[in-house]
């Protein structure tokens, strides 16, 4: 709330003001929801948690549709950021075990305050990161730029979220209260590396090959962006999408402070992007500058889930590394070719994806369960019945 002048300013734009102040108002009303949902987790109870968010991106899809028909205009999101609060704070104090009160319990607060002290910069640097490039973009690129930024990151990054935050509440559970020495540590930490690396693969390639001509339909010509950016921007995804390779264990052990390290990265990167773009001022160059900053950390942040967190060596530089090329690939083929046909631009896609598949397989089978060759006979053997079944009942 403090921070919505200085936001009018910088986006020239002192008439919405007090859309800033209700944007931050609506944080402190979230306060008031019933961390129960979130407890339940802890007892692997996840549909409460699951349910309010659910319910609280509808009302916040319904509110802004409904809001833009009546009005539209910038407030828009000010009412669906208000909705979607109401609607998390409502749903879980129905979906909650305990009733909503105060207290206070010394020993709790110790240990909450210890395990959050970390948190606290890590918080105030991630609510940078979320509004740094784009109140940069509009600094030193304009308006217009800023609007084609939004609009191409928004929509690749807004589902990123949430699928980091199911992923993540999946896994945690399973490094609770054990030691990090116990033998379902390192099995669990290889099949969090392939699932995220995995997620991450599909995310991007989805974005990059769907994405390209997807966007121009939804949006309009004007936010058309050219395959190099889209490639350049998919790499980003999978890049942001492996920093979270910590999580699950260093929040489960309460190594708070590995969170505020990858954040840290995360700045400089947008630091770096910042300077280039000053240089040459363009989107493409701000985002391959930010993009190849944050390969380099999150090479670095494999090095430290390696080195302190017990991942395996060979399965982290892989899930690195191996999906990346794959990437670079698509990004080469844009540079060579700037306007490449639909089709052989989508065949492209379908390529990779499908040897990225092949690839994560035989991870699969290297580093978490070897691959029984008696099951895949028998697999193949029941598809190929199945379809001669399917064939001698036609006419």
């Amino acid at each position: 709330m403090a921070m919505a002048p200085v936001l009018a300013i910088i986006f020239k734009s002192p008439h919405a003001t007090w859309a800033y102040v209700a944007i931050g108002a609506c944080s402190i009303l979230r306060g008031f929801g019933n961390l129960g949902v979130k407890q339940a987790m802890r007892d692997f109870i996840y549909w409460p948690n699951s349910l309010t968010i659910i319910l609280t991106q509808l009302a916040w899809t319904v509110t802004v549709v409904v809001a833009a028909w009546i009005s539209p205009d910038y407030w828009v999101m000010a009412w669906g950021l208000l909705a979607s609060v109401v609607a998390s704070v409502i749903t879980s104090h129905m979906l909650s075990r305990f009733s909503w009160r105060l207290g206070w319990h010394k020993a709790v607060a110790n240990e909450a305050t210890s395990f959050g002290k970390p948190l606290v910069p890590n918080g105030w640097v991630s609510a940078g990161l979320t509004l740094g490039d784009r109140a940069f973009i509009g600094w030193a690129l304009g308006v217009h730029a800023l609007a084609f930024y939004s609009v191409i990151f928004g929509t690749a990054t807004l589902p990123r979220g949430a699928i980091l935050r199911f992923l993540t509440s999946l896994f945690v559970p399973v490094f609770v209260d054990r030691p990090p020495d116990h033998p379902s540590v390192k099995k669990n930490c290889a099949r969090w590396t392939l699932v995220l690396s995995l997620t991450a693969f599909l995310y991007a390639m989805g974005f990059i090959f769907a994405g390209t001509p997807l966007l121009p339909l939804l949006f309009g010509k004007t936010y058309a962006a050219t395959p190099y950016l889209m490639s350049l921007i998919g790499l980003n995804l999978f890049v942001k999408f492996l920093y979270q390779l910590p999580s699950p264990v260093a929040l489960a052990q309460g190594r708070s402070k590995l969170m505020l390290t990858c954040t840290v990265f995360s700045i400089i990167a947008l630091g770096i992007g910042a300077a280039a773009t000053l240089v040459v001022p363009s989107i493409d160059v701000f985002v391959l500058a930010l993009t190849a900053a944050e390969i380099i950390a999150v090479l670095r942040i494999g090095m430290i889930a390696i080195n302190t967190l017990g991942y395996s060596r060979g399965q982290v530089w892989l899930a690195l590394l191996g999906p990346m090329a794959a990437i670079a690939v698509a990004l080469a083929v844009s540079l060579i070719f700037p306007a490449p046909p639909l089709l052989d631009w989508l065949l492209l896609g379908g390529a990779l994806t499908s040897g990225g598949l092949i690839f994560y397989v035989v991870m699969a089978h290297v580093f978490i369960d070897p691959l029984k060759p008696a099951l895949l006979r028998q697999a193949v053997s029941g598809l190929l019945n199945r379809r001669a079944v399917v064939v001698s009942e036609e006419p």
